[in-house]
């Protein structure tokens, strides 16, 4: 009985000393920062405090993680942008009374773009579930503006 209290009190020992040591690294202390600003949504901060810590210490996995998660949430969020900026000038040029070849042409390329852009991503589990949805969102609609204008012919 008195062993197994020596092995517990050793494992929160060596448990205690792995927190602390990881609360007083600076490069563990920014990791935990590009984290919270992570799930926060600012990809941004998080991306750049993420890359200090990791430039700090190459061995900090927990840097390298969301490092590499805020790099697939930036490329999401890329696609999000410009497909509602797409969607914008789509929206335009619908609303006019009559619509160009030249901008039949426009409003094809830009489906083009988008669902191409869309199969290029990388479906990850590193990826946050709220983008994925949004950009498949987006995706959709591309999807079917461009069959119901372009794949009737």
């Amino acid at each position: 009985m008195g062993s197994r209290w020596v092995y517990l009190f050793v494992a929160f020992l060596l448990l205690g000393g792995m927190a602390v040591f990881a609360w007083l690294n600076p490069s563990y202390q920014k990791a935990f920062e590009a984290k919270w600003y992570y799930f926060m949504g600012d990809y941004d901060e998080a991306y750049r405090l993420a890359h200090e810590a990791y430039a700090l210490d190459r061995y900090n996995r927990m840097a390298l993680t969301v490092l590499t998660r805020t790099e697939v949430a930036e490329r999401y969020l890329d696609y999000i942008h410009e497909g509602r900026s797409f969607l914008k000038r789509i929206e335009a040029i619908a609303e006019r009374e009559r619509i160009e070849e030249a901008d039949r042409l426009r409003i094809k390329m830009m489906c083009e773009i988008m669902l191409g852009r869309y199969e290029r991503l990388v479906a990850t589990p590193l990826a946050d579930d709220r983008l994925v949805e949004e950009a498949k969102e987006i995706y959709e609609k591309f999807r079917i503006l461009y069959s119901s204008l372009f794949k009737q012919k």
